[in-house]
């Protein structure tokens, strides 16, 4: 019987340790009455933007979907200072189909960070895409969000990764 236990046991530790290897980096959040009265904001405004960048990654309209609200709007800042790209989220997803270049294979967020506004929806965010495979062609790439969020959905996102007439936004990360 001893034995049965100790199998059990090795067992679940097992799982246990291989479960925690593939888990998502934490979120870090600074440390300040404004973020732990935000906490619940933080946790949706994370799992929000996790989802949204694998989505983006995979193609996967129907999970984007679920992700932004009907009514979502994502701004890129254009190379001339104080412009930007505005894309309706039904737009979001023509010009993903129609656009050959997509996010990368695996993304993933890392380095995350989000702090909160003096909105009760809003969160600035500071993270990094990377993925799955190396590749120096497609190295890491910092980003800078505001994300406005309605309930679990993201409504509006203003991102600072710069298009430009080279690269007019290929794939709409």
């Amino acid at each position: 019987m001893n034995r049965s236990i100790s199998g059990l046991a090795a067992t679940v530790l097992l799982t246990m340790t291989v479960h925690t290897s593939f888990a998502e980096e934490p979120v870090q959040v600074p440390a300040t009455p404004q973020a732990a009265a935000s906490a619940n904001l933080i946790v949706r405004a994370d799992r929000a933007l996790r989802d949204y960048v694998a989505a983006r990654s995979t193609g996967d309209d129907a999970a984007i979907s679920r992700i932004l609200t009907s009514d979502a709007m994502v701004e890129y800042a254009l190379e001339e200072p104080g412009t930007y790209l505005a894309v309706e989220v039904a737009a979001l997803s023509a010009n993903r189909s129609g656009n050959a270049k997509q996010t990368r294979s695996g993304a993933h967020i890392s380095n995350l960070w989000i702090f909160p506004t003096p909105d009760s929806n809003t969160v600035f965010v500071h993270y990094t895409i990377g993925s799955d495979v190396r590749s120096s062609a497609e190295p890491d790439s910092e980003h800078l969000a505001l994300l406005e969020m309605r309930g679990d959905r993201i409504v509006n996102s203003a991102s600072s990764r710069r298009c430009s007439a080279s690269d007019p936004c290929s794939g709409l990360r």
